[in-house]
């Protein structure tokens, strides 16, 4: 089953210590998304909140993530974020069952997702 993980971290600072803090992870990010079953793997900085990274990654099933929790690139990533006064966090796990793409054939955002449509 795919797993995502998504979420944000803020930290004291602004929009230029949030680059310094991915900038400064892109060798980190580089061997994560190297890993067997990393389908994506991104960190950014929120543009609108100043302070806030938001974070996507894609897994191709659990026990790929499960790996990467005890690769040395996720302990690296973290000593490395830990370096800066973290002042919130809301990271979750998610499954996906599915994918879909979001346009049909066509270009127009589907009307059907998964089975379900609006009446």
């Amino acid at each position: 089953m795919r797993i995502v993980v998504a979420g944000w971290l803020r930290y004291a600072g602004d929009m230029q210590t949030c680059n310094e803090i991915i900038l400064g992870a892109r060798e980190h990010i580089l061997a994560s998304r190297a890993e067997t079953g990393c389908a994506a793997y991104t960190w950014a900085v929120d543009p609108l909140e100043p302070g806030v990274i938001q974070v996507f990654e894609e897994w191709d099933s659990e026990v790929d993530l499960l790996r990467h929790f005890q690769d040395p690139s996720y302990a690296a990533m973290r000593d490395h974020l830990g370096q800066w006064e973290i002042t919130g966090f809301g990271v979750q796990l998610y499954s996906a069952a599915g994918i879909e793409p979001v346009y049909d054939e066509n270009g127009v955002a589907r009307r059907e997702i998964f089975g379900v449509s609006l009446a």
